[in-house]
């Protein structure tokens, strides 16, 4: 068997790589009482570097082993005495990290449960923060661990909160897990292009949405355990680790919810909800209340709310705020005690 054509141009191949010589020189030496890697590369008619190449490998499978006819000969070994010697030591190995494993697994357990008992003693029931990654950091654990319920009250489309923006994916992950969520928002979401497809991917999850003509609060429950609230002005947030205030929370929010529209994100612009939202804008503008404070109760923008304000006046062919309460009292589209007023 000629074998010389067979050597890489590029120089040997790598001694830990099987080939078809390798193999071909265990033959050789099969049967064989003994051989010497020189006298198999002068049968095969290659170069002695490539056959001691060769025995190497073979030699660190077990498959040839020293003779006794001196310290340049060799002999074969079947595959399974070699296997017998290579791999049951590596097996017994394996067995003795996995039992070890298993036994510091065992041994850890009890450490993790008194840790995990000491940290819900200690665990602070409310703590402030307003650090974005902090915040974050807390919304994925809490959403991360809730399997029943999350209820969510966003009061302002307009300028919508940092907590209640890095929710969002939280929300939908936990939805896909099998959670349910109650998804309240204002009127004037079904007026914005981002939050509809928002609501939209909610929806599809499986998640419920509603909205409403006016929404104060703003608000996360996860399992009526964790709640997320403002604290105080800017961006800081209360998380709230106490059942009895997620449980008031979810009360604030199946009373609004009661009240409030299905939404379907097939339905365009604000389905039937606009007149809703006027007479809420009419009622406020009756009791004399800013713009800034009805825009922020309702869920809007100071300039939408005046846009809403320009369109209002308009359909009562008003000349201003005041004439258009007054047209409004008489029309009955205000509440009783705001038209005697009026």
């Amino acid at each position: 068997m000629e074998f010389a054509a067979q050597i890489p141009h590029q120089g040997a191949q790598q001694a830990s790589e099987v080939d078809d010589f390798v193999v071909a020189l265990y033959e050789r030496a099969i049967g064989r009482a003994d051989f010497s890697p020189s006298g198999i590369a002068e049968e095969l008619g290659v170069p002695r570097r490539r056959a001691e190449q060769a025995v190497g490998l073979l030699r660190e499978l077990r498959l040839v082993r020293p003779a006794e006819g001196g310290p340049d000969r060799l002999v074969a070994v079947g595959p399974e005495a070699a296997q017998m010697e290579l791999l049951v030591p590596l097996e017994r190995a394996i067995l003795d990290s996995r039992r070890r494993l298993a036994g510091l697994k065992g041994q850890m357990s009890s450490f993790v449960a008194a840790f995990e008992k000491q940290a819900r003693t200690r665990a602070e029931p409310v703590v402030i923060t307003d650090d974005r990654e902090e915040i974050g950091l807390r919304l994925l654990e809490a959403a991360q661990s809730c399997t029943t319920e999350i209820l969510v009250m966003q009061p302002c489309v307009a300028r919508e909160t940092p907590e209640l923006r890095l929710a969002r994916p939280l929300v939908l992950e936990a939805l896909r897990r099998g959670a349910q969520a109650r998804i309240l928002y204002p009127h004037t979401a079904r007026g914005d292009s981002d939050t509809r497809a928002h609501l939209g991917e909610l929806l599809a999850a499986g998640g419920q949405v509603r909205t409403t003509k006016e929404v104060r609060d703003r608000f996360l429950v996860f399992d009526r355990k964790t709640a997320f609230i403002p604290a105080g002005e800017g961006d800081a947030i209360a998380v709230v680790h106490e059942g009895a205030v997620a449980a008031f929370l979810a009360g604030l929010h199946a009373r609004a919810w009661e009240s409030a529209f299905d939404f379907d994100s097939g339905a365009a612009g604000y389905a039937g909800t606009l007149e809703d939202l006027k007479a809420t804008l009419l009622d406020l503008l009756a009791s004399g209340a800013k713009d800034e404070v009805i825009a922020r109760r309702v869920g809007m923008s100071e300039r939408t709310f005046r846009r809403h304000v320009a369109t209002i006046m308009q359909d009562l062919s008003a000349t201003s705020r005041f004439q258009a309460g007054v047209l409004a009292a008489r029309a009955g589209l205000v509440d009783l005690a705001l038209r005697s007023a009026a």
